[in-house]
């Protein structure tokens, strides 16, 4: 879904699973690049969700767009060291003010990732 987001050129900052506790389950979150293009953002995912294969692969309730996400796709991206970070699970993390429990990396813009080495 992401690789077909920026495809479209929507203005996705960021993405990544989240588990969230209190609804019990992982939350695919796309976070927009500015709080001004949550909108277009949410429309490009709207579209892609009623398409095959994304109709059968999510429920609707499983991605979420919010643009007060972009601080913790800031921290989160920064907070990353080392490539391939796609799919490495990150637990208990406390950075630049951000708590995340049980994050799974998806897709970081390239100037997030301020303290990336390639392994």
């Amino acid at each position: 879904m992401v690789e077909a987001l920026l495809k479209r050129r929507a203005p996705l900052l960021a993405a990544y699973w989240e588990y969230r506790e209190e609804v019990d389950r992982w939350t695919l979150n796309l976070v927009p690049d500015s709080p001004e293009h949550e909108r277009a953002l949410l429309n490009e995912a709207v579209e892609l969700m009623v398409e095959a294969p994304y109709r059968t692969a999510f429920s609707l309730s499983d991605p979420s767009v919010d643009s007060r996400q972009i601080p913790r796709a800031r921290a989160l991206g920064a907070y990353i060291r080392v490539e391939p970070y796609v799919g490495r699970r990150i637990d208990t993390t406390f950075t630049a003010g951000e708590y995340f429990d049980s994050v799974v990396p998806v897709y970081f813009r390239a100037d997030l990732m301020t303290h990336l080495s390639v392994a």
